[in-house]
């Protein structure tokens, strides 16, 4: 069945919202007011095998696979009232004094094993990005969330496996996957997807919608 949607009337955010801030992540519970239309999205749509090379896993150990809300010709007000208030809170409570700025898209996360009673040591290949990430948890199973672990160099081969054993390396903080939460944090620091019972998502999809927020670049508008 097709189903015609305006996606800022969806993603509306609810009124009131709470964060938590521990001094490394901001937590947002109840983060959307129109959150079972988003699982009726999520639950209803094809989505496309993301990363892969010639040599990877995907669709042979597991299922990695992105859907995106492109979010065409946007109502104004309503993504500005949605952005400024995530943008804002990011600004707030990490002390930066320099403007933001976030994608209008809308981009979900899917993974689901193909095998059982996969090792918990194997877990979703930490990596760093350049931005501030903000995470949305969908689906009803909250089983892990993510990781953060102390930094060190660490090539990603991601697209040949998703899948690493990480006992080698230490975690500083598991942050808890519960549906419809938002939590914001610096993609510097080295994270990734973390599963506590793999059995969950062989019989489930895990999902997270993923947007980043950037810093923007300051020019010098001063003459010579």
């Amino acid at each position: 069945m097709i189903v015609p949607i305006i996606p800022e009337d969806i993603f509306e955010l609810n009124d009131n919202l709470q964060p938590q801030f521990d001094k490394e992540v901001i937590t947002i519970d109840n983060v959307f007011k129109n959150f079972s239309q988003i699982l009726d999205i999520c639950y209803n749509t094809p989505v496309e095998r993301w990363k892969a090379s010639a040599d990877s896993r995907n669709f042979k150990d597991y299922y990695d696979c992105r859907f995106t809300l492109v979010n065409w010709f946007p109502n104004q007000e309503k993504i500005h009232n949605r952005l400024s208030t995530l943008l804002n809170l990011t600004n707030k409570y990490f002390d930066i004094d320099a403007p933001m700025s976030a994608q209008n898209s809308f981009s979900f996360n899917y993974f689901k094993h193909l095998n059982r009673n996969v090792s918990k040591n194997l877990q979703q290949y930490p990596h760093y990005d350049q931005y501030f990430n903000a995470i949305f948890y969908i689906d009803p199973y909250e089983n892990g969330g993510t990781a953060l672990y102390e930094n060190l160099d660490l090539e990603n081969k991601e697209d040949e496996n998703i899948l690493i054993d990480i006992s080698h390396l230490k975690i500083k903080k598991i942050i808890k996957s519960v549906q419809n939460r938002c939590v914001i944090f610096p993609g510097h620091c080295l994270h990734g997807g973390y599963i506590e019972d793999h059995n969950k998502y062989y019989y489930n999809w895990r999902i997270n919608m993923v947007n980043f927020f950037n810093i923007t670049p300051q020019t010098d508008n001063k003459e010579n």
